[in-house]
């Protein structure tokens, strides 16, 4: 079981890892949304059994980067608007998972791995904003 607990949180954050490596927003943001929906059931789960209400603010914020990071179709295109905001969701995105750093810190129910995690979810999200603040984003139409 505590294999299984390593595993599959590390889909997501490889799925995050291709969306930066091959520059495709959809699968760097897919894997944010995996990740969510992997914490936000575990911490209801919680809240559920112990009552906790630290357990539903972690659930909240983590259904939050749920909403920012949910995929969609819209190809980049250069504009300053669009590279703005993403460069917010990439800022949301690293509070966040530094919140989450520091709640897996001080749970000793939650595996370590589970902070490595969530700071390679940091680094990437980093590498996105020097990518796109730093135009190394290839332009694309909608036909791309």
């Amino acid at each position: 079981m505590d294999t299984l607990l390593h595993i599959v949180p590390a889909i997501p954050v490889l799925i995050t890892l291709y969306g930066v490596i091959a520059r495709k927003r959809f699968f760097f943001l897919l894997g944010f949304t995996l990740y969510g929906f992997l914490v936000v059931p575990a911490e209801m789960n919680s809240y559920f059994s112990t009552g906790e209400l630290s357990h539903l603010i972690v659930a909240a914020l983590w259904m939050a980067q749920i909403i920012i990071s949910f995929p969609n179709k819209l190809n980049y295109d250069g504009t300053k608007v669009f590279k703005s905001f993403a460069v917010k969701t990439f800022l949301a995105l690293i509070i966040i998972n530094v919140i989450g750093v520091f709640i897996v810190k001080n749970d000793p129910n939650i595996p370590d791995v589970c902070m490595y995690y969530h700071l390679l979810f940091v680094i990437f999200c980093c590498l996105a904003t020097f990518l796109m603040l730093s135009n190394r984003v290839p332009i694309q139409t909608e036909n791309n």
